[in-house]
């Protein structure tokens, strides 16, 4: 029986780039859009970029033992500047749009 966290982890390495997306990376290209609301969970991470992965860690397993169910990509909101400040104050909140299981 496999557990949450390898479920999870599956449909995070299924989901796919749209090609739209793709393209817009390859390019370079600008655009406006309109996001709906959404209920997100959420950590707030502290320190480098290349540690963030514990932060992920500790909010999927929240997201696990409080009954949610991820409901799509990853968001994160980058609050300063890397070129300005200090790697080790970084502060960087990562979103998960999230589901209550029934």
């Amino acid at each position: 029986m496999q557990q949450p966290l390898d479920n999870l982890i599956e449909k995070l390495m299924s989901i796919q780039v749209p090609d739209e997306l793709s393209a817009m990376a390859e390019s370079g290209e600008v655009r406006t859009k309109i996001t709906q609301p959404t209920e997100v969970a959420f950590a707030v991470h502290r320190g480098s970029y290349s540690a963030v992965g514990e932060t992920i860690q500790r909010l999927v397993q929240w997201i696990i033992a409080n009954e949610y169910t991820i409901a799509g990509p990853p968001v994160n909101v980058f609050y300063n500047d890397p070129m300005i400040t200090a790697e080790a104050d970084l502060i960087t909140e990562v979103q998960f749009p999230i589901i209550k299981q029934h």
